[in-house]
């Protein structure tokens, strides 16, 4: 019997066990998930922001699935090292996990900048389920917001407080607010939409310094001198891919772990999918991609190529980002 071992508690952690467990009923299959409460679904999170889905819509119930597959769940415990001599995982808790066979779908965290004010309360990232609820509650009392970054979770967070009543400022650090090289959508549709919709968008500007009152953050003072008021000021920029456990370990790593076209890091034990994954093909390492679709069926074929059965994911299928659930980007502002 062989012990397979899943990092992460996204829709390719998800899909990755369960393919495993399809194709190896016998094996030990363990989840370990970083947040207490994983497996949500994280597309939605802006509409849990915007009051159109109640919280419950955002879980999925995968405690019930894993139980009724005999895969192991542990959540709120972090990773944070790893031993490839005896094919084990330093957990947070102290504790160690052993594996024949482990794949890594750890995603991508932010890091907001290093820059003063960024304690204060109303201040926050925008990735996670924990994020989406402290936004939510801000967004009751405040008025304005200040949304930096650009791309998908800048976007969609910025979507998701206009749909709230809130005036939204996005401060973007270069031309555009979106990924014209990721996304098939185009980079001027996203800008109409804005427009349209009242956002004010500041190009080639960045946050210097956050100001508040009291401990919680009343605006920001941009790079290019610029005064901005907000109650919120939510940051959906710099994600790195989460691998610290990771670095040193002699696996390779660039923007994420270098992997083939089946998923398979240089360590032969290895595999990573989903926001994660980097792959390498003919000598050039694409770009990580983003989306849910592309977790998901990263997932499926990291499973399948761990049980042995070889199967390639699409190289570029990055580039088919623009739809979350079949649902366009621009049709989900209306």
């Amino acid at each position: 019997m062989e012990s397979y071992v899943v990092v992460g508690g996204g829709i390719a952690a998800t899909q990755a066990a369960e393919t495993v467990r399809a194709h190896r009923a016998e094996d030990a299959i363990t989840v370990i998930a970083e947040e207490e409460r994983p497996f949500y679904m994280r597309p939605l999170l802006a509409d849990l922001v915007a009051g159109r889905i109640k919280e419950k819509g955002l879980w999925r119930d995968y405690e019930s699935a894993a139980e009724a597959k005999d895969i192991t769940l542990v959540t709120g415990k972090r990773v944070t090292g790893i031993d490839r001599g005896t094919h084990s995982l330093r957990v947070s808790d102290g504790g160690s996990v052993s594996y024949d066979k482990l794949l890594v779908a750890t995603g991508v965290r932010p890091r907001p900048p290093e820059i003063p004010g960024i304690e204060l309360e109303g201040v926050t990232a925008f990735s996670a389920y924990a994020d989406a609820v402290r936004i939510s509650q801000w967004a009751e009392k405040a008025r304005r917001a200040v949304v930096v970054g650009r791309g998908l979770q800048g976007v969609e967070l910025t979507r998701a407080l206009r749909l709230r009543g809130l005036d939204v400022t996005m401060v973007v650090p270069d031309e555009s607010p979106w990924f014209p090289a990721l996304f098939q959508v185009k980079g001027d549709l996203i800008e109409q939409v804005l427009d349209r919709h009242g956002v004010n968008v500041i190009a080639l500007d960045a946050p210097a310094e956050l100001v508040g009152e009291e401990g919680r953050v009343t605006g920001v003072r941009t790079r290019e001198g610029r005064e901005l008021s907000g109650e919120i000021v939510g940051f959906a920029v710099d994600q790195r891919a989460s691998v610290d456990f990771l670095v040193g370990s002699g696996i390779s790593l660039a923007d994420g772990v270098v992997v083939d076209e089946r998923l398979r890091s240089t360590d032969e034990s290895v595999w990573a999918a989903g926001d994660v994954a980097q792959i390498q093909q003919g000598g050039k390492r694409r770009r990580i991609g983003y989306g849910w679709m592309r977790a998901m069926s990263q997932g499926q074929a990291a499973g399948l190529n761990m049980c042995g059965r070889e199967t390639r994911v699409e190289v570029g299928d990055e580039e088919q980002a623009q739809s979350l659930y079949g649902m366009s980007l621009l049709a989900r502002w209306e």
